[in-house]
């Protein structure tokens, strides 16, 4: 017999509440006999350093290891199917087998507040599925694709992370352990936009994670239509204030990598032995760079030079890949926007390599208004450059734009960036247009 839904249209408010609260409280009851409302989701979470801690998370690794479960590298995710590859006694995943692994149940009703609570780079702990079996040095046999179960998660010791765009309350982590984030950025098509730069390394600064700036497409900087002398006074300004802070700052053609033969040498010795994760907007180069580094698999890269140079988005998701010179990387697709708001000053200060000190009278000095403000005195003096103080004040302040600089008080520079982006978009407009004639005739 159907139910009578018709008596809930005329039921009271109150009573409908009191009734949702009481089911509510009974789910609840069914998820702690079950053991889900505790979270074991992390290996190593609860764990504070010293011996003792240590000593128990050997203890539960190896009853975790003696029951069947194996330690694994997330290299792709694909919503719920997720693949994994086995870490070597050195830690290092092994790409040539990998599995296909999903997680366990009673993970989904966990608290979380990330966009996905498993990325790639995690390391974590699987279970091999039942009717999985072994030859005799425990390898997976009779199938070239095995399932499996991941169990729990370990403890990142490094990512990178930004406010998820489809829900701001969330967290959307694009990189996870690794130890160089190299930030990848085109001079021309699209236009180097220092301030997502200066985004990328503040998070880094914040995760204590070794940075580089690669710039690439450099030979565009030869073509005077483009790169007007205007324009390579600033660019050469921006390239010297980076290299002057400290980071490594690398100047390459990657579709032309005989031009810059010297600084892809260079690169390629800065990566070997790290996990190294790509981040930049939309086409700038980033697999094509990754190519250069003889990956295990050729990344995707329209041969069309002139696609090459509009800067096509190519990569739609992230993968982890074993590099030909003896290291692994993390190959992203570009962003739109990379959101780092909500910082004190205290903490953006630190961010901010060059801020460091430089003595204020003010314990919390913003470094805006406050008299015998040592950042501004150095930025008056030319210590520290003006472009990374309107870039501070522009992410401390919450209104720094797309281009992650400038203030309400910098009127002038948030007019150059509107200016730029404008004549930008109407110069793609008018190549496409362009193009489309092209086609027509």
């Amino acid at each position: 017999m159907a139910r009578d839904w018709r008596k809930y249209l005329d039921e009271s408010e109150t009573r409908r509440r009191d009734r949702l609260v009481k089911i509510e409280k009974i789910k609840k009851q069914k998820r702690s006999v079950r053991g889900r409302t505790v979270d074991d989701w992390l290996v190593d979470g609860p764990l504070i350093e010293g011996d003792e801690s240590e000593e128990l998370f050997a203890q539960r690794l190896a009853q975790l290891t003696s029951a069947g479960q194996r330690r694994g590298r997330v290299i792709e995710v694909h919503k719920r199917n997720i693949f994994v590859a086995e870490e070597n006694q050195e830690g290092q995943p092994e790409t040539e087998l990998l599995w296909l692994c999903s997680v366990a149940k009673r993970h989904f009703q966990r608290a979380h507040k990330e966009r996905n609570f498993v990325v790639v780079g995690d390391r974590i702990l699987f279970e091999p599925d039942a009717d999985v079996t072994f030859d005799s040095e425990g390898q997976p046999k009779e199938t070239d694709l095995p399932r499996g179960v991941i169990q729990h998660a370990f403890v990142r010791h490094s990512r990178i992370a930004r406010r998820d765009p489809l829900n701001p309350e969330w967290e959307h982590v694009m990189l996870a352990n690794i130890d160089l984030l190299v930030v990848v950025a085109s001079v021309f098509h699209p236009e180097v936009r220092w301030g997502l730069i200066d985004r990328f390394l503040v998070q880094a600064e914040l995760e204590g994670l070794p940075a580089a700036i690669v710039l690439n497409k450099v030979d565009l900087l030869e073509n005077p239509k483009l790169a007007t002398e205007d324009f390579l006074e600033r660019y050469k300004k921006r390239v010297s204030i980076y290299k002057n802070i400290g980071y490594d700052v690398f100047e390459i053609c990657a579709l032309k990598p005989r031009k810059t033969q010297a600084e892809v040498k260079r690169l390629r010795e800065a990566f070997k032995g790290k996990l190294i994760g790509f981040a930049g907007h939309s086409g700038v180069g980033k697999s094509s760079l990754l190519n250069l580094m003889k990956p295990e698999f050729e990344q995707i890269v329209d041969e069309n030079p002139d696609i090459f140079y509009k800067g096509r988005h190519t990569t739609t998701y992230n993968s982890l890949l074993q590099l030909g010179i003896g290291a692994y990387a993390i190959d992203t697709p570009g962003v739109r926007s990379f959101s780092v708001e909500g910082f004190d000053s205290i903490t953006l200060t630190e961010c901010f390599p060059e801020f460091r000190g430089h003595k204020c009278h003010y314990r919390e000095c913003t470094h805006d208004h406050e008299p015998q403000c040592g950042i501004k005195a150095a930025v008056e003096e030319g210590r520290i450059s003006r472009e990374r103080y309107r870039s501070f004040m522009g992410l401390l302040k919450g209104i720094s734009f797309r281009e992650g600089e400038g203030d309400s008080s910098e009127a002038e520079v948030i007019a150059d960036i509107k200016a730029r982006t404008q004549a930008r978009d109407e110069k793609l407009k008018a190549q496409q247009a362009l193009d489309t004639e092209d086609e027509e005739q």
